[in-house]
């Protein structure tokens, strides 16, 4: 049986609400969702959720919020779910043939190539360099063309060692943004998809090793991050994978419903605008993709309700504790109207 249970919050919402007449247009789809808000659904029973490790102290926060949110209605946070139901977040949107129900966009992460090279703790390389290394014609560390993305630094005369294997997601977003710049995609043909985790890809052990890994995970683990250079050879150029430069990136996302399915991509055209109190974007960090949050399982209500609790929690903010980014606000309203289909609607205080 489910439960509504009242909070007190997002005044000025409530504020604006009775200030709409019959004369006025359509209550806004952002207005509704932070009315409905109001009201912590809840469902009796517990539900698993996996989540990468880089978040995993995320997790046990949403489930102590939900502990006092809904004394009934529990989160478990788990390494693997039991019997294949409950909550994932990842980053790969899975189907049904892949034991999901249903999978939306729940948070941003990024594709940021790693390096391990005894005492170097910062690096740059051009788009071009990054190309030419993969493509195998750039094979050591103290090659020209990276000792000119560099000037000032010492790299040694080492083998560049290639990854074998890399997210989906994570190889995508990188040779788009790199296609961008350069005019060509990667050549990524021999990284093969990932069968390891996140923190695993970004923490290569052997020296001279270049690595494509989250930005999450990177982080997380303290790897060094290789800044890019829009222009070869001109430090200028530099774009630094960092929450501001990820946060500019993700103003230029285009979310739209392709029947029931919520699909994001970015579009390099868009300007981007500056996150609130700042005066100045900054230049977007593009390599950037959708973590989403897996339904698992046979459809449910419970698995439903957990979900859309933790996309209510998103409503302020959680995830930029951790180490990955928040949706836009409008894709997370999307995602809440997609999850919430079939649960019960909370009421909204009539402006007449």
């Amino acid at each position: 049986m489910q439960v509504v249970k009242k909070i007190s919050a997002i005044a000025v919402a409530i504020g604006l609400s009775f200030t709409l007449t019959a004369c006025d247009p359509p209550m806004p789809e952002d207005l509704k969702v932070a009315l409905a808000e109001q009201n912590v659904l809840c469902e009796p029973g517990v539900v698993e959720l996996q989540l990468p490790e880089a978040i995993a102290d995320l997790g046990l926060g949403w489930a102590d919020a939900m502990a006092v949110g809904c004394t009934d209605m529990q989160l478990s946070v788990a390494d693997t779910l039991t019997n294949q139901s409950g909550l994932m977040i990842t980053s790969e949107k899975l189907n049904s043939q892949q034991g999901a129900f249903l999978s939306v966009p729940f948070a941003l992460d990024a594709a940021v190539l790693v390096v391990n090279i005894s005492d170097a703790y910062e690096i740059y390389l051009s788009a071009q360099t990054v190309a030419e290394i993969f493509a195998g014609t750039i094979t050591k560390w103290n090659d020209p063309k990276i000792l000119a993305d560099n000037s000032g630094i010492d790299l040694p005369d080492l083998k560049i060692i290639l990854p074998k294997q890399a997210t989906p997601a994570a190889k995508a977003s990188l040779s788009s943004w790199i296609e961008t710049i350069t005019g060509s995609p990667l050549e990524l043909s021999s990284v093969a998809d990932s069968k390891v985790t996140d923190i695993e890809l970004a923490t290569p052990t052997e020296n001279g090793s270049i690595a494509i890994a989250a930005y999450s995970a990177a982080t997380f683990s303290g790897s060094t991050i290789a800044a890019i250079l829009t222009e070869p050879g001109n430090i200028d150029t530099a774009v630094l994978p960092a929450t501001e430069t990820i946060y500019s990136a993700s103003t230029q996302l285009v979310a739209k419903m392709d029947g029931d399915q919520l699909k994001i991509s970015l579009d390099p055209k868009v300007k981007p605008t500056a996150p609130e109190g700042s005066i100045e974007a900054a230049f977007p960090y593009q390599a950037i993709y959708s973590v989403y949050l897996d339904f698992m399982g046979e459809e449910s209500a419970l698995v439903r309700t957990a979900g859309r609790y933790l996309l209510r929690q998103e409503s302020q903010g959680v995830i930029t504790s951790g180490t990955m980014l928040p949706t836009p606000e409008s894709v997370r309203i999307l995602a809440v109207k997609i999850v919430e289909k079939g649960l019960p609607k909370a009421t909204i205080p009539d402006p007449q």
